[in-house]
């Protein structure tokens, strides 16, 4: 399986000595959100669901499908299970217990994985929060989550080639590997706000910040937004939201590449009291001060609301 990739054999055969194999019918519950966690599931064949109803009565329904791993984030957390799991088709596998659990995340590189899994998993039960932007419109700001990949590449909003080309700084589209990393994030490292057109719809922009492996007070930031959305004060919305989201994960300084005619973003960055550099021909660069999020025109409660979305994703198994 791919999810026990880069964990040697003799690091699996105690794992697979501590698993039983498991059969569900279609329709079949395998976990209930709120009961005491006992176990996690390898989805070996099939698909199964899973939902979580949230305090706001948000009703979030995520699919997983086969090679993955569903119960991890209670066990992980020592906590109830934080969603409900039902068999999708016929479903076969193999279920572990804690002493599995404990063996499993000695494997190399498996913690950090079952990390970012669940801080991505739990990112999907997170209720969007609506903003209002420049010209009315109602957008919803969420963390990024892997299936905005292909809600992007084939969703209805248009990201042109100049659009692309000011992100990218390149005419070539985007490949899948650099598409996985840009969607498939840590949100420690690499956090990404998008905003969507309705609770559920496409996402329509997005902005990241991504830490230097250096200086961990250090990240990068960037952003795109579609072609039809641009002239609206996205981006500084954005931006704005990346300054809670960095502050909060002890971002201190924000770097920027960008063509030296991506005046939009430059302008965004000027508000920060950026000095550009000539780095090549075509690009210039930055580095700012990341503000006091209390100096934003945020009111405080909508502020206060991106930092606990920001809180509840980075420290999804704290």
């Amino acid at each position: 399986m791919d999810f026990f990739a880069g964990c040697s054999t003799g690091s699996l055969e105690p794992l697979a000595a501590q698993l039983r194999p498991f059969t569900a019918a279609p329709g079949e519950i395998l976990m209930r959100q709120g009961e005491h966690s006992e176990s996690f599931l390898i989805i070996g064949s099939g698909r199964v669901q899973v939902s979580h109803t949230g305090a706001e009565g948000l009703h979030a329904v995520v699919d997983v499908h086969h090679g993955m791993v569903v119960g991890e984030i209670a066990l992980m957390r020592e906590t109830p299970r934080t969603a409900t799991v039902i068999a999708l088709d016929e479903v076969t596998g193999w279920v572990g217990a804690h002493e599995a659990f404990a063996t499993m995340v000695e494997c190399p590189g498996m913690m950090d994985k079952l990390v970012r899994l669940a801080r991505q998993r739990l990112a999907a039960f997170i209720a969007p929060i609506p903003i209002t932007v420049r010209d009315g419109t109602v957008l919803y700001l969420r963390p990024v989550l892997p299936g905005d990949n292909e809600r992007t590449i084939n969703g209805p909003v248009e990201f042109s080639s100049e659009t692309l080309y000011r992100r990218f700084q390149s005419a070539r589209k985007p490949t899948p590997r650099l598409m996985a990393y840009l969607f498939e994030v840590d949100y420690a490292d690499h956090f990404v706000w998008v905003l969507t057109d309705g609770a559920d719809g496409p996402v329509v922009a997005d902005a990241r910040f991504v830490r230097d492996e250096d200086d961990p007070t250090t990240a990068e930031v960037a952003f795109v937004v579609g072609d039809d959305y641009q002239g609206r004060g996205i981006g500084t919305l954005l931006m704005d939201a990346l300054v809670v989201a960095a502050s909060y994960d002890g971002v201190r300084r924000f770097t920027a590449r960008v063509l030296t005619d991506n005046y939009a973003m430059r302008r965004i960055l000027d508000r920060f009291g950026a000095r550009w550099h000539r780095e090549d021909l075509g690009v210039v660069t930055t580095v700012v001060d990341v503000p006091d999020p209390a100096t934003l025109p945020f009111p405080p409660e909508l502020t206060a609301r991106i930092r606990d979305v920001t809180r509840q994703v980075i420290r999804a198994v704290g």
